[in-house]
């Protein structure tokens, strides 16, 4: 029974580790691509005001004129995990 609780236990401070470093790379992604034009008082507006769901978030960032052919804004350039992490991070300051 103890060796299946400290294996839990190991399991549970990596997966905590693993969301908390996606969390810390979504905000220096965010940092780096989004916070030029998004913010409060900024020309895009504040994301915390946004309305979408989370996939429709993921697929607007990826892709913004598949959404909104108007969007100014550029798709999204970087890796899956990037998208991942920057929408993770931008969903959580609506929290």
């Amino acid at each position: 029974m103890k060796p299946i609780l400290v294996t839990l236990a190991v399991a549970g401070l990596v997966a905590g580790a693993v969301h908390a470093a996606k969390a810390a790379d979504g905000k220096e992604i965010y940092a780096k691509k989004c916070a030029m034009c998004h913010g409060a008082g900024k020309k895009a507006g504040d994301l915390l005001a946004s309305k979408l769901s989370h996939a429709d978030f993921t697929k607007y960032t990826k892709d913004p004129k598949s959404m909104n052919p108007k969007s100014t804004m550029p798709s999204f350039k970087g890796t899956d995990e990037e998208l991942n992490a920057v929408v993770e991070y931008s969903m959580g300051m609506k929290k």
